[in-house]
């Protein structure tokens, strides 16, 4: 059975074990001699209650004897001296046993938060536009960073009551065979109802999942700088608290009838145990009612006594060790999804374009969906030109970005750089020579600095180059007056972090754009939230900066489009029409009519509703 299998079975004993044996392997390549430790401290510290019953015997015992006998109690000082002793040393491995399980959960937490971190790098776009891989993601985050780690204290604790009840229940064998056997298996039916019922509290918790996401998007959108003006202003925080508080009330009726079940079906179990401690306590009492017997009753009193704790640890263990399993399974289920299946070549890409990109009878749907976004779409981008693309909303033009930057596969058909099939690239080098700033582009929370040199890795810590690229978008003039300058915290995440305007967050993507120096830029909305003014600026730098480039431009407005030699305009997928703007006008076509009821609104007395045509 496959790791994913075992992830997403549904039922059966040897998934399960199969997933512990997944964690304690994680622990065991963290500190394989800490691993050992625990295990062996473990295991002392689960027999020596054994020995301190076997030493409570003597030493009452010798308390009796002396005293019936009028004789000396050294023999049972001596052996309270040893179960002082003993008492010592049990303190001593457990706070050592503590020590090595707190520094193995130090490193833990870290490395599954790196794991799944990591995991998410490797994913393709079309995952992380699925709401099913979204649930398992929401999952993973929610069960990934403690139960693992519960899963391991589990077992450990589990196996250490399991070990003190076995070596106690030893000594009350040797006594009654029948006594010793009832205490052992009493505590059967609890464990197995507690199993049943960690099962069925998993099943709906899974069921949920989708539900719980929702819950935490209710709680960002009334929680976050972002969206506090809009849920003021329209008064939204009313009925976000009131979906909220619907769902919670929800889960909560769910949770008290499943809770209620477990203990109804618990009293009549546990109840069993305690009628069968209770019963061998009477029959101690019974057996040793007579002086040269109070050692062995004193004893039987403790080991009765452990043997009921460690029966109630090891049942309360198993259903949450069982529960926890189930949990963590999802976050296997998250480790093991295929990884990314978009593979590249060894060749490596041009420094600068020759040819240009050709799209050769390209078609393309999303998963999970009927509607094409290209069919046979046919189109050249040439080199070392700047080429906007246009066209009204769902016309495919962000979706021919994510063609370009290799972030999905074409259904059919080919792209070509230079001539060259996309494929034959090396992904990574692809992907290091394309500039691309989305419509969508990122606000990263950290410093000013880092927003700009993560346009390229390898340079982040060129102050030089980092503050060139600030003063080619026009960033330089409000990130120097920050208090900080370019090492100022933007956003209000973070203690004395700087908000910016949408304009000043697009100017620090658009240096973000200029950093890397790619012979293929590709820009997305470029401009959407800076004024006219700023917007020539930007643009008449980023024929300097991007001069030899092949530069590629969408954008709604036509002030922007139009500086641009080539315009290509696309609709319902497919090319229609090519040209520079002036012969596009001349075509007196799509482009031509879309222009001019964009311009009658800034040149009529009245204004005219303009039309909006990106992505």
């Amino acid at each position: 059975m496959s790791d994913t299998e075992v992830a997403a079975a549904p039922a059966g004993r040897w998934p399960r074990l199969r997933t512990g044996a997944r964690v304690v392997a994680l622990f065991w390549r963290l500190s394989p001699r800490t691993v050992c430790v625990v295990l062996g401290l473990t295991l002392v510290t689960g027999l020596l209650p054994s020995l301190q019953i076997k030493l409570t015997q003597e030493a009452v015992q010798g308390v009796v004897d002396a005293i019936q006998g009028g004789g000396s109690t050294r023999s049972a000082v001596v052996t309270g001296c040893l179960l002082a002793a003993l008492a010592v040393l049990m303190h001593l491995f457990s706070t050592w046993e503590q020590y090595a399980k707190m520094l193995l959960q130090l490193q833990f937490v870290y490395r599954v938060n790196e794991r799944l971190m990591g995991k998410a790098t490797r994913l393709d776009l079309e995952q992380f536009e699925n709401a099913e891989t979204y649930d398992i993601l929401q999952r993973a985050n929610r069960d990934g960073t403690s139960r693992p780690y519960q899963i391991f204290q589990g077992i450990i604790e589990v196996g250490q009551s399991a070990v003190q009840l076995a070596s106690v229940a030893g000594v009350l064998l040797s006594w009654n065979v029948w006594v010793g056997l009832l205490i052992l298996v009493s505590p059967a039916p609890s464990i197995a109802a507690s199993l049943i019922y960690g099962r069925r509290g998993y099943t709906v918790e899974r069921e949920r999942a989708s539900k719980r996401r929702l819950m935490q998007y209710l709680q960002y959108l009334t929680t976050t700088d972002r969206t506090f003006k809009e849920v003021r202003l329209f008064n939204l925080g009313g009925l976000f608290v009131g979906r909220y508080r619907a769902l919670s009330e929800e889960f909560y009726g769910t949770d008290r009838v499943l809770a209620r079940k477990q203990a109804f079906a618990a009293f009549p179990l546990g109840l069993l145990s305690v009628l069968v401690s209770s019963g061998a306590l009477v029959y101690a009492l019974a057996t040793t009612a007579t002086a040269a017997a109070v050692g062995r009753l004193a004893a039987y009193t403790q080991a009765i006594n452990m043997v009921q704790a460690s029966a109630h640890s090891v049942l309360f263990g198993v259903g949450e060790l069982y529960r926890n399993i189930l949990f963590v399974g999802n976050v296997f289920e998250y480790l093991d999804l295929p990884e990314s299946r978009i593979t590249g070549g060894t060749r490596k890409f041009p420094a600068e374009l020759r040819q240009g990109i050709e799209f050769r009878e390209v078609s393309f749907a999303y998963p999970g969906t009927d509607r094409p976004v290209f069919s046979g779409l046919s189109c050249t981008i040439p080199a070392g030109r700047c080429t906007a693309i246009v066209g009204h909303n769902g016309a495919g033009k962000t979706t021919l970005v994510k063609l370009l930057g290799r972030l999905y596969e074409p259904t059919s058909g080919e792209i070509l750089i230079d001539g060259v099939p996309i494929r034959e690239y090396d992904l990574d080098d692809l992907r290091a020579h394309i500039g691309v700033i989305f419509q969508d582009f990122v606000q990263y929370e950290m410093t000013a600095a880092e927003n700009i040199g993560f346009g390229s890795v390898a340079d982040l810590d060129d102050a030089a180059r980092v503050r060139r690229a600030g003063r080619e978008s026009g960033a330089d003039a409000f990130l120097d007056r920050l208090p900080q300058g370019y090492d100022s915290v933007l956003g209000r995440t973070f203690e004395g972090g700087q908000q910016l305007s949408g304009g000043q967050w697009q100017k620090v993507a658009l240096a973000r754009a200029f950093m890397r120096r790619a012979p293929l830029v590709v820009l997305d909305e470029p401009t959407a939230a800076i004024d006219a003014e700023a917007e020539a600026e930007v643009f008449g730098k980023l024929r300097e900066i991007a001069a030899g480039a092949t530069a590629v431009l969408i954008a709604h407005r036509f002030s922007t489009v139009r500086m641009a030699d080539e315009i290509l305009v696309l609709e319902k997928g497919a090319l229609i029409e090519r040209g520079s703007h002036r012969e596009l006008m001349r075509l007196d076509g799509t482009y031509a009519r879309l222009f001019t009821l964009q311009a009658a609104g800034y040149l009529d007395e009245e204004p005219v509703s303009s039309t909006k045509i990106d992505d």
